[in-house]
This record gives structure tokens, C-alpha cells and sequence, in this order.
């Protein structure tokens, strides 16, 4: 029993030896709104260690350092797009007071322990820098009254945003047929802005009518990506007896997507058969799968539904079958990658109601021994002439 307890105690000092610092979570939010301000947080576990410094980077350049033994403890490093509240900011966080499109790149989080035991860990997350217009669609072309038969020619605009809008059309509340839809077409300026336009275009019949009235919305939908997390397979050709290895990309303090089905080894010609499920979430996950870095195609995937738990909180899954073929293994390995992304959609509607008249002609007939009988409209000019062709034929 002493042995063992000796043994437990060396076994103790060495994981201490080993791991002197470890991070909890990263604080780096997935976006902000252009000119909102940004708090980054950086939260880690000194194990008993003396703390050396912690150091923040804007992709791999640094902005902010903290030295608890120095004075001032706090330095800051001008960069383009970090406006930094220094009087703010400490061992753990750092604030941001504004933010412009510059300020969108990768954020990283170094913290380095004293002597005797120096070590060194760092965190990364992207940062999303977007911009929503305040304004809701606008819908241009739109006429006080559409007789049936007339045209609706209509065009709805929205931005600039980023990221880049997706528009959709409803007529009366129900989606309009992709084939009403003839023209959607993005604008790009300067920063990554984007306007996105769409035309919808159809003839008024009966069936458009709800209670004489046709109901014309754009919805403008744009989606925040916020978290971005990954697990890839390295899979060994079969040959050479190997088995896979999993290398989980998630941020720490988050919860990557998971994959399962899989096997030790593949060889050419075996099946992959394969699920990817995401962490639990508020909103439903995303997920994407990744053969050597090149996006499945869908035919290879197998959509499920949603799973939605007691506390409110949802999974999404993702199947992947296909065949491997030779080309599969690149320098004798595959690689398969789910990638599981959370965004915050926001939509934006406009409404416009129009009048719709029963018919678009009033059904006049006139002869015409060149071109048979013909509908027309009733003007005022028309039916004067009618009358005049009537007492000229009476009168001769």
C-alpha cells in the first residue's frame, strides 16, 4: 500500500510537471455589429503557477500584453482596427471600445507561466465583423391596381449588408414558385458590402386573388455566423495497417460536432458510412462534410431530423455514405472533416397589398374581317369610335 501511495504522488508531481496552465474557455464573441464595442475574455487555469504574462493577438500580430510584474503591468501596441480601452483591460480581459471592418480577423490568447515551470498556451477564434442595414426591404415597381391578366413586375432591394442577403418572395403568404422568380443578382462595394436584388414576375389570374386583394412580401434573411467547430478523421490507407486519428478543432469552452460509424482502416473499394452530429445547442447546427478538404456533394448525404431535448436544446446529424475510390487517399491517407456552424438569422419583411380589378378588358367584341374578333379595352376614345364606325355605316 505505501508503494502504491509513493507511486500515486510521482504520478501526481509529473502531471503537474506537465501541465501547468490549461485554458477554460476562450471569450471571443463569433461576431459584432459594425461600431459595437467588443469585450475578449480570456479565461485559463494557472494550477498553482505564478503567472508571467498573458498576450493578445489580432491574426498573429499582437495589440495587448500583461506583465503582473512590471509597472505599469499593461502595454498596448497600436494596430488598424483595434481600438483598445487600456484603463479597461487586465490579466483576463481586454476591451475593444469600438470596432470598424478592420477589426474583423483572428483573435488568439497567450499566457505563459513563471519560471521554474515556464510554459506556454494560446487560443484562437475568429471574429466577425457585419453590418445590417435599418431599413427593411424595398420593393420597387409596385402599381395601385393589377387587373387580371396585367403583369406584376416587381423588384425588391436590400443592403448593403454583410453578409450578403437572401431574399425571398410570398405571394399572399404562401412562397411564390421559383419560376416567378427570373432574376436574383448581388451588388459588391467596398468592405466586403453587398445589395441584393430580386425580380418576381407573373401574370395576375383568379387563383392570385384574396378577397380582391393581392398581397406582394419580401423577406430578407441574413445569417451571423457566430461558432465554428470541426472533428476530421485521418484515415491510413488500409494497406499499411494503421488506424485513424481524430483531430477535434473547437475553440476551448466549446463543444465540437462528433462523428460516429466510422472504422480502424478502409481499403479501396469499401464503403464509408458515416454520422456526424452536432454538440446540443439554442439553435440548430449547420453541418457540412469534407472529403480531403473538397465540400460532399449532396448525393452522398443523408439528412435528418432535428433532435429536440426536455431542456429546450437541439442536435442536428448529418449522414456521409460513398465508395472509396484510389484518388480518396492522398500520400496514403483520407481525410474526412464534419463541420458544425452556428448562426443567428435575422429577417427583415416588407408588405405591400394591391388592389386587383376583376378583369383586365371589358369584353367589347368588334368585327374586323382582317383579324378575326378582338378584345377591347374600354377607353373613353374607343367607344367613340365604335359609335362613329356604327353611323357611318347607317348613314351610307
Amino acid at each position: 500500500m505505501k508503494i502504491v501511495f509513493l507511486t500515486l504522488l510521482v504520478l501526481a508531481a509529473l502531471l503537474k510537471e506537465c501541465i501547468p496552465v490549461r485554458f477554460e474557455y476562450l471569450g471571443v464573441p463569433g461576431f459584432v455589429l459594425l461600431g459595437e464595442p467588443v469585450w475578449l475574455d480570456c479565461g485559463y487555469e494557472l494550477e498553482g503557477n505564478e503567472l508571467y504574462s498573458v498576450k493578445w493577438y489580432k491574426d498573429n500580430v499582437e495589440f495587448y500584453r500583461y506583465l503582473p510584474s512590471d509597472n505599469p503591468s499593461a502595454l498596448m501596441y497600436k494596430l488598424d482596427g483595434v481600438y483598445l480601452d487600456l484603463e479597461r483591460s487586465n490579466a483576463t480581459h481586454a476591451l475593444l471600445y469600438k470596432t470598424e471592418m478592420q477589426t474583423e480577423g483572428m483573435y488568439g490568447c497567450e499566457v505563459s507561466t513563471e519560471m521554474p515551470h515556464f510554459r506556454t498556451i494560446k487560443a484562437e477564434k475568429e471574429l466577425y465583423v457585419y453590418v445590417i442595414p435599418e431599413g427593411d426591404p424595398a420593393i420597387f415597381g409596385v402599381m395601385n391596381r393589377y387587373p387580371i391578366g396585367s403583369a406584376v413586375n416587381v423588384t425588391c432591394v436590400f443592403g448593403p449588408s454583410k453578409p450578403a442577403a437572401e431574399l425571398t418572395w410570398y405571394i399572399n403568404g404562401d412562397k411564390a414558385p421559383e419560376a416567378y422568380v427570373r432574376q436574383r443578382q448581388k451588388e459588391i462595394y467596398q468592405n466586403d458590402l453587398e445589395t441584393t436584388k430580386s425580380r418576381l414576375f407573373f401574370v395576375v389570374d383568379p387563383s392570385h386573388l384574396r378577397q380582391g386583394t393581392l398581397s406582394l412580401q419580401c423577406t430578407a434573411s441574413v445569417s451571423l455566423v457566430h461558432s465554428k467547430s470541426s472533428i476530421e478523421l485521418i484515415v491510413n490507407d488500409g494497406s499499411s495497417g494503421a488506424e485513424f486519428l481524430h483531430v477535434p478543432h473547437v475553440p476551448p469552452g466549446l463543444e465540437g460536432p462528433s462523428i460516429t460509424g466510422s472504422v480502424s482502416r478502409y481499403y479501396v473499394g469499401d464503403t464509408v458510412d458515416v454520422n456526424c452530429s452536432s454538440a446540443r445547442s439554442l439553435e440548430p447546427a449547420q453541418l457540412q462534410w469534407f472529403v480531403n478538404d473538397n465540400e460532399v456533394k449532396p448525393e452522398f448525404l443523408s439528412q435528418y431530423p432535428p433532435t429536440v431535448y426536455p431542456d429546450g436544446l437541439s442536435s442536428t446529424k448529418l449522414g456521409l455514405r460513398f465508395r472509396v475510390q484510389e484518388d480518396h487517399f492522398r500520400s496514403e491517407e483520407m481525410r474526412l472533416k464534419c463541420t458544425a456552424t452556428l448562426a443567428k438569422i435575422i429577417t427583415m419583411t416588407t408588405v405591400e397589398t394591391i388592389a386587383v380589378g376583376p378583369q383586365r378588358t371589358s369584353g367589347f367584341q368588334v368585327a374586323n374581317s382582317a383579324i378575326g374578333w378582338k378584345n377591347l379595352e374600354t377607353t373613353t376614345l374607343e367607344c367613340m369610335a365604335i359609335l362613329m364606325s356604327f353611323l357611318t355605316l347607317y348613314l351610307s
